[in-house]
C-alpha cells in the first residue's frame, strides 16, 4: 500500500495571481524515504500544509494509507515537522511535548512514555528541563522532531528539518531518520539540501513553480545537484 497518494492537486492563495500548486501528482510508497527538491517558490511547503489539512480550497485528492483526505484517523498518522520552529520557547522541552501530546490526543500515561523516548531519539534527555528559549537552534530543530514523533506517526513529513543547524545536530538527525526508516516509518524529506537527499533517500522528486518536474529512484540518478540544476534552471531565485 502506498502512504501517500496524491493525484492532481491545485492551490492558489487569496489574491495571488500564480497558482502555488499547479495540477501536482506523486506517490510515496510505504516505508520509503523519499526526498522533495525544488527551488525557493516551488510549492513545498505549501504542498505540505495541504497535505498536513493546514490548507483548504485545493482541487484533486490526497489519500493517507487509502483514506481520502480529510480524514481524521488519516491526519492523526502524520507527523510533520514545520520550516519554522514551532515551540512554545517560554516552556521546557518536557512542557511543550506535555502540550502537544494532549493536543494529539495521547494520554498521560502515554505522553510520559513517548516523551521519554523521543528526547532519547533526539539527543535532550539531558536537557527537558530546561526552556527552549537557551536552547541552540539544533537543539530547538530536534525538539521539533521530537514534537512531530511524539504520538508514534506511521507517515513522517519533514520541511528542511536541517537548516542552520550545527554538524553535530545535523548528523544526529540524520542517525535517528534512518533509525525511524529502517523502523518501518514512511518519511518524505523537503530539503534544500542535495547531499542530504542523496545520503538518506532512495527516491526524489523535484518540483518548480508548482509542478512536479521529475519522479525517480536516487540510485538511477549519476549527479544530484545537476539533474536539479538542469530542470530548474540557473537562474537565482530570491522570490
Amino acid at each position: 500500500m502506498n502512504a501517500l497518494d496524491i493525484s492532481s492537486i491545485t492551490f492558489s492563495y487569496e489574491g495571488a495571481t500564480v497558482r502555488a500548486l499547479q495540477n501536482v501528482s506523486l506517490t510515496v510508497t510505504d516505508g520509503r524515504m523519499q526526498a522533495l527538491l525544488g527551488p525557493n517558490g516551488a510549492g513545498k511547503s505549501t504542498l505540505m500544509r495541504v497535505i498536513t489539512g493546514q490548507l483548504r480550497g485545493y482541487s484533486g485528492d490526497i489519500s493517507i494509507y487509502g483514506k481520502k483526505m480529510p480524514d481524521r484517523k488519516a491526519l492523526l498518522s502524520i507527523g510533520y515537522a514545520p520550516q519554522p520552529i514551532s515551540l512554545y520557547t517560554t516552556l521546557t522541552a518536557r512542557e511543550n511535548l506535555n502540550f502537544f501530546g494532549a493536543m494529539a490526543g495521547l494520554s498521560d500515561e502515554q505522553i510520559v512514555l513517548r516523551s521519554e523516548i523521543v528526547l532519547e531519539q533526539t539527543g535532550l534527555t539531558a536537557h527537558a528541563e530546561e526552556p527552549v528559549a537557551i536552547y541552540s537552534g539544533g537543539m530547538q530543530r530536534r525538539l521539533n522532531l521530537a514534537v512531530a514523533l511524539l504520538h508514534s506517526p506511521k507517515l513522517l513529513l519533514l520541511d528542511e528539518p536541517t537548516v542552520g543547524v550545527d554538524p553535530q545536530s545535523r548528523n544526529h538527525i540524520y542517525d535517528t531518520l534512518r533509525e525511524l526508516n529502517a523502523a518501518g516509518m514512511t518519511i518524505l524529506l523537503s530539503t534544500h539540501i542535495m547531499e542530504e537527499a542523496e545520503r538518506l533517500c532512495s527516491s526524489v522528486t523535484l518540483a518548480d513553480k508548482g509542478e512536479v518536474i521529475f519522479n525517480g529512484q536516487m540510485s538511477e540518478i549519476d549527479d544530484l545537484e545537476k539533474l536539479f540544476l538542469e530542470k530548474t534552471g540557473r537562474g537565482l531565485r530570491d522570490e
